[in-house]
């Protein structure tokens, strides 16, 4: 796999090595607000995640029908800072995404689902990627519309157990 890149950041597959700095990520303020089934109780937890995302690269199928995650890294340290993936959806593909946050509100995360969807659509044979998202997380969907999404619908619901205003986003093939 040639990984996806923008000016900032890489894509990777995850190893082993990056358990202790998934388990740190998933304990932070966001992500336990708006992404609590990514919040582990430990780095065996966190270790378990990542040996099933990790094998899911041996036999990538179709986001359709298992999840595809990456690692995004700086690109000029190569640091892990995030993740980006796609998941499956109710026949359909979602994007995903999250970003440590010392390095928010530098459009990494618009950078990573970017690279992330323009080579996925292709790759996978995907007629488009949603992206679903709580109104009251605004930079999310910030970070949607940089990546070129665009807005489908707007509705009463509930994500990740919590009742909001929902928002559905997509992004189709050009």
């Amino acid at each position: 796999m040639t990984p996806p890149a923008s000016p900032s950041v890489i894509l990777r597959q995850f190893v082993p090595d990056d358990v202790p700095k998934v388990y740190a990520m998933s304990q932070e303020a966001g992500l336990r607000t708006w992404l609590p089934d990514q919040v582990y109780e430990s780095e065996v937890q966190a270790r378990e995640v990542l040996e099933f995302l990790i094998d899911t690269y041996r036999n990538p199928g179709s986001p359709v029908h298992a999840p595809f995650v990456l690692a995004v890294c700086l690109r000029k340290s190569l640091e892990l800072v995030g993740h980006v993936g796609l998941s499956p959806l109710r026949g359909e593909v979602e994007v995903g995404y999250a970003i440590e946050e010392r390095h928010q509100g530098r459009e990494l995360a618009s950078e990573a689902v970017q690279a992330m969807v323009s080579w996925a659509l292709p790759r996978f044979d995907l007629p488009r990627v949603l992206g679903i998202v709580d109104t009251d997380n605004v930079a999310s969907c910030r970070v949607l519309e940089r990546a070129g999404f665009t807005l489908a619908s707007e509705a009463a619901g509930s994500l990740h157990g919590r009742p909001g205003l929902i928002r559905t986003y997509h992004r189709s093939r050009a």
